[in-house]
């Protein structure tokens, strides 16, 4: 079946938050199962070098929603009300829109990421939405220091560590509460979202209309609850570990506080929680062919970013997002797109970013090329002018080798990164003077001890002095810093990376 536009009618758009490339069969894990993403990325084109920008959680899914990079403009902020959505765009044009989502910072209060969409389901319980559950009596067999290590929240004369032990405690407590009466998988958050999903498909929409859907899953973002820790048996990616299952760690660093075996095991319970998402993402892509819907949908399944689980290449020092480093674990996603009429099963090496993706949406919609204007019957429409994003089908196609030469990423006003072929570069935003210069990012009001960079609690701001420099095919982890001995190369990326920041924003 060749491409054909007009035979396309809806979108899925499928995003699993917090699910590192690196985690899956078809990215080359030989250890995880996840048969059903990998029979997708058969089905699909997988793109190998996929990079969020603007990191974390919110300013990826601005983007996503926007086709626009938020590091050279904003971070952790709501949608703006001349920011252009996609359902902005989709409005007026015989689509109908859906979001079913338990990202609960997506619902934070005046962010408006749900604007927009016709039917709107949240799944409450996932990570902010946890103190709704503070007052819920909890089983008094199941006490939070049972779910993390010990060695983690207590010192040798059985006192809390700090108050970082505190807030560990805390945070598990008010999980248990929300989750202490699961008793199946079925009552796992993933099980939830992808339910709602199926009803949606099979019932609840409109048959006789196009559809756009975006289903936006929080898990396998931790708590690290796979079934074995609800079931009180061995990890099956650990069945030696002896010791508590590791729902939570502290967001201090690892040394003198995780052991490198509680990093393995911390790693094994994600492993197996990614394993659950991918079993229950399966029943959305079964849905999707049963109802007939294969041949005439696009489906796009991705993260926005990975995950810090350890020493090393597993995380610098860091288990879960707790600093603002846009190293290789996190700023690296896995990205899959089934296009009827685009051949499956391809693997694309050129480097693509997150706005690439809605790009591509709308293209194959059709809708790339719209701008803004006023409608028969007076009403504002919007269109896509003003994306960033490049369509990723012409690369899909075999009509062009690639589309970017890098790709950027960061933390507003916190960090930049660029990553080639040959090398990627860090830049720290430590210099006050070099935050506030015009080189730099717009709104440098906003100081580096800004209160929500991201949804991790006890995620500090710190950052290295120096800027980093790496050999990407020989140090593709990034453990080696070579910027000393190459100043001029490191110069030339500072200068590459400056010039992209520049012109992004002018457009």
């Amino acid at each position: 079946m060749a491409f054909n536009r007009d035979k396309i009618k809806n979108v899925v758009f499928i995003m699993l938050d917090t699910l590192q490339f690196n985690y899956l069969g078809c990215y080359g894990n030989d250890k995880i199962k996840t048969p059903n993403i990998d029979r997708f990325a058969r089905q699909a084109t997988l793109f190998e070098n996929a990079y969020s920008e603007g990191l974390p959680t919110i300013p990826v899914r601005r983007a996503l929603m926007t086709g626009r990079f938020t590091l050279p403009y904003g971070g952790w902020e709501p949608l703006a009300g001349d920011d252009t959505t996609l359902t902005d765009i989709m409005w007026g044009k015989n689509m109908q829109t859906a979001l079913i989502y338990d990202t609960a910072p997506m619902r934070l209060p005046k962010f408006g990421y749900s604007r927009g969409f016709d039917f709107v389901d949240f799944c409450p319980g996932q990570e902010l939405d946890h103190t709704s559950f503070a007052d819920v009596p909890l089983d008094p067999a199941m006490k939070p220091e049972d779910f993390t290590s010990a060695s983690m929240v207590w010192d040798k004369e059985g006192n809390l560590i700090d108050d970082d032990s505190k807030q560990l405690l805390d945070e598990i407590g008010c999980f248990l509460r929300q989750q202490q009466h699961r008793r199946t998988d079925a009552d796992s958050y993933v099980a939830r979202v992808v339910n709602r999903t199926v009803d949606w498909l099979k019932t609840r929409r409109d048959k006789e209309r196009p559809f756009f859907l975006w289903v936006d899953s929080f898990d396998p973002h931790e708590p690290w609850d796979p079934p074995s820790v609800w079931k009180g048996e061995p990890c099956p990616y650990d069945p030696d570990y002896e010791g508590n299952p590791i729902l939570l760690a502290p967001w201090t660093p690892v040394e003198g506080r995780i052991t490198e075996r509680e990093c393995e095991h911390i790693r094994a319970l994600y492993m197996e929680k990614i394993t659950l998402v991918d079993e229950w993402i399966g029943k959305v892509l079964d849905s999707i062919r049963t109802q007939g819907l294969w041949d005439e949908t696009m489906v796009v399944l991705m993260s926005d970013h990975g995950q810090p689980m350890g020493t090393g290449e597993h995380g610098h020092g860091i288990v879960r997002k707790s600093r603002p480093w846009p190293y290789e674990e996190l700023v690296h996603v896995p990205l899959m797109m089934h296009i009827p009429g685009v051949e499956g099963g391809q693997r694309v090496k050129s480097f693509v970013q997150n706005v690439d993706v809605t790009a591509t949406i709308m293209d194959v919609m059709g809708l790339l090329d719209t701008e803004s204007g006023v409608s028969d019957h007076g009403m504002n429409t919007f269109g896509a002018e003003e994306f960033q994003g490049e369509s990723l089908l012409p690369l899909m196609q075999g009509e062009v080798e690639k589309i970017r030469d890098f790709a950027i990423a960061g933390y507003y006003g916190m960090s930049w990164s660029i990553i080639t072929e040959e090398h990627s570069y860090v830049h720290w935003l430590v210099d006050e003077e070099e935050k506030n210069s015009v080189d730099c990012v717009a709104g440098s009001e906003k100081t580096m001890d800004e209160e929500m960079w991201t949804c991790t609690a006890g995620a500090k701001v710190e950052m290295p002095e120096h800027n980093e420099l790496y050999d990407r095919k020989a140090d593709p982890f990034q453990l080696n810093n070579i910027a000393a001995d190459n100043p001029e190369k490191a110069e030339e990326l500072l200068q590459k990376l400056k010039l992209f920041i520049g012109e992004l924003r002018t457009t």
